[in-house]
């Protein structure tokens, strides 16, 4: 090692070498392992040339930032002067196998490269609360300065499991939108250009969904800082939950048309029966500002058919009831708050109900109505029992006064019976037919 002279390297390397060295060379790298190499090294420290081979045994290799690593990795590196190629090249990555091929060049000045990555059944859990299974066909070209990943991804499986229900979920979107701080480094040069779509037998799970179909057409632009969604999610049939209660969803679309963010725009239609009602809801607009409408068989005004929904409290005909109640129509805002409210009470004690004794939904009406603001908060428990068969248990916690049984068999896509227990103890028997004119 000459360090005095213009090419100061000339090395023989053969051994091993521990592969946490990586990181000091460049912080945005974790490795781990042992790498056998047997090579000779000269010319300069800014653009060595090395010629020989690399061996990677049970390496792993991490970039910070991103979800997914390689674990159990295996390979072959062939060095020729300022060029380095991938012989052969095998790893794990979330629970899937991946393979890589390429090339890297580091001679004066910054490093360029071309790998190529195919995965199979690879789990990304990003961002938090969705996990995606995908088998992927990947291009990572550039160098370090300005990096492109593009190519195809698959989506076989994904699962989304938030601790809210999408009603939450709404209320959330209506915060600032925070926008990422930029990042530098590998990461801070990098530009997506993927095409993301879905296995025609592809399986969505969530804890607030049932039985969904759905197809999606994507495109994945912009940066990591600020990644960018075109393209379009078509929601075949399903079920989702909207204020603790169950929905049919029959169709749906959520597009991306914005080319600088995310910026989904919703359309979805959702039927339900709550409690002898036709209720159907459209969800249409931004995500950040969605535009609810309403509508019911019986016909309802729109602050009793949200209270119906959010609180389980079907519209009065009593006279003294009218009297008590507000007479100014609610807004879907206002509404919504007292609603949240008591999902907010009802989540944590709903997820130890369904564990002990498998309650599907629970749900608070907290309001306080009434000229002389008398507590009338009630109280309902629903159990799933079948996908055809729901029992509803609904109590006033303020009166010893019995109780609201109701059980409801869907026997077929138009028919239904239901069996209720009412207040004063009257039991009844209705069946239901329904036709969309």
């Amino acid at each position: 090692l000459q360090l005095r002279d213009k090419n100061p390297l000339d090395l023989r390397v053969n051994g091993t070498i521990d592969l946490a060295l990586l990181h000091d060379l460049n912080p945005d790298f974790e490795s781990s392992g042992v790498l056998t190499s047997n090579a000779t090294v000269r010319g300069s420290f800014d653009a060595p040339q090395i010629i020989g081979r690399m061996e990677f045994q049970n390496a792993a290799f991490g970039v910070v930032g991103v979800p997914n690593g390689i674990s159990a990795a295996n390979g072959v590196i062939a060095f020729t002067k300022e060029r380095a190629s991938i012989q052969s090249f095998t790893g794990q990555t979330g629970g899937g196998q991946i393979s890589l091929t390429g090339f890297a060049g580091y001679g004066a000045g910054p490093m360029i490269f071309r790998l190529h990555a195919r995965a199979q059944q690879v789990r990304v859990r990003y961002p938090e609360g969705v996990s995606t299974v995908a088998d992927a066909d990947l291009d990572f070209t550039g160098s370090s300065d300005r990096s492109t990943l593009s190519g195809s991804v698959t989506i076989v499986r994904t699962a989304f499991n938030p601790n809210s229900d999408f009603s939450s979920l709404l209320a959330k979107s209506a915060e600032p939108i925070q926008t990422a701080s930029a990042r530098t480094g590998l990461l801070g040069g990098l530009n997506f250009d993927v095409q993301i779509n879905t296995a025609p037998d592809i399986q969505f799970q969530s804890s607030l969904t049932q039985d969904v179909q759905m197809e999606a057409n994507l495109r994945l632009r912009g940066t990591f800082s600020n990644p960018a969604i075109l393209g379009r999610i078509n929601i075949n049939q399903g079920q989702v939950s909207f204020f603790g209660t169950r929905y049919n969803l029959t169709q749906g679309t959520v597009s991306f048309f914005n080319p600088v963010r995310i910026d989904p725009i919703l359309d979805i239609d959702l039927e339900a029966k709550a409690h002898g009602i036709d209720v159907t809801l459209n969800i249409s607009g931004p995500f950040d500002k969605p535009n609810l409408t309403t509508r019911s068989d019986p016909p309802l005004q729109f602050n009793e058919i949200v209270a119906l929904l959010a609180t389980g409290r079907t519209p009065t005909s009593d006279p003294t009831m009218l009297a008590q109640q507000s007479t100014a129509p609610q807004s879907w805002q206002q509404m919504g708050a007292s609603a949240l409210l008591g999902q907010a009470i009802a989540s944590p004690v709903a997820g130890r109900l369904q564990r002990f004794f498998g309650v599907s939904q629970l749900r608070i009406d907290p309001t306080l109505p009434g000229v002389e603001n008398n507590p009338q908060a009630r109280l309902t428990l629903e159990q799933q029992v079948t996908p055809e068969i729901t029992f509803t248990y609904i109590t006033n916690v303020t009166q010893s006064n019995p109780q609201v049984i109701r059980v409801e068999w869907a026997f077929a896509k138009q028919w239904s019976v239901v069996a209720l227990r009412e207040e004063n103890g009257l039991f009844g028997l209705d069946f239901f037919f329904k036709k969309r004119f």
